[in-house]
């Protein structure tokens, strides 16, 4: 991909992205938005947006399957639908990332800043975040994985930000789970609409896989350590990262898509 790298390939900048990958690794296992971190740094290193966000899915996808893995192989994870939702949520995954060309986004780039106000603040003071037992579902796990799958599966494929959160504060709100379980839960369906979207960069050629396969090094080895403080500490760890997390990205989203004159 010789369009890519004016990037003065040496080894310090590799050396870079792997650490940066292995610290946006341990975030993404914990609450999600890593990448917060990896976009970034990227963008700094020169490369073109369409092929900065592809190459970020690439190393993404690499983070959410380890963790993912380790989730699994810790037998804490709640299994239950999450074969239904894992075929609905690609479905829905397909269906966005078909329809990027032929709808508008400048709805949702309005909207989206204002949803992750809203996911922030119900995270700092619901009750049912700091709950390390299961409270009751308002839906059936079947009716939840068809419906969130189809709906959050297209949201990813269509735009993405802010998905992880969305699927967290979903199993919290409607199926009862405890943020630990919905941390681990969010895990595998949030990778199958990363990789929906992967498949469509990869189809554009917007992908440097030599960067994205350093950065997916990284992020196994963040991955693996960012799921075991998942498993040891649970809720006591979880809450306060995902607190932190989603208030960055909702500064980010606000900086970005609301009107400069509100900031001068």
């Amino acid at each position: 991909m010789e369009h890519l790298l004016n990037l003065n390939s040496s080894d310090s900048v590799y050396l870079l992205l792997f650490t940066i990958a292995v610290l946006a690794g341990v975030v993404d296992a914990i609450a999600g938005g890593g990448g917060l971190i990896t976009i970034p740094s990227l963008l700094l290193l020169g490369l073109p947006p369409m092929v900065a966000l592809g190459t970020n899915r690439l190393q993404a996808v690499i983070g959410e399957l380890t963790t993912s893995l380790m989730f699994i192989f810790s037998k804490q994870l709640p299994t239950k639908g999450i074969v239904t939702g894992i075929f609905f949520t690609s479905i829905g995954a397909l269906i966005g990332s078909f329809a990027v060309s032929i709808i508008d986004k400048e709805s949702l780039e309005i909207l989206l800043p204002i949803m992750m106000v809203a996911i922030t603040v119900y995270s700092i003071t619901s009750n049912k975040l700091k709950s390390t037992t299961t409270s009751i579902a308002k839906l059936s796990t079947p009716r939840f994985m068809v419906l969130a799958g189809l709906i959050i599966g297209f949201y990813n494929g269509f735009f993405g930000p802010g998905t992880g959160s969305i699927w967290m504060l979903a199993f919290v709100i409607l199926l009862g789970y405890t943020i630990k379980q919905a941390t681990m839960a969010t895990k595998p369906l949030n990778l199958v609409g990363n990789i929906a979207s992967l498949i469509l960069f990869i189809v554009l050629g917007h992908v440097d896989y030599t960067l994205g396969l350093i950065m997916g090094a990284g992020q196994i080895i963040g991955s693996i350590i960012g799921s075991k403080f998942v498993i040891t500490y649970g809720t006591r760890l979880v809450r306060p990262v995902f607190i932190s997390v989603t208030m960055m990205m909702t500064a980010k989203l606000i900086y970005e898509h609301l009107p400069v004159e509100l900031f001068v």
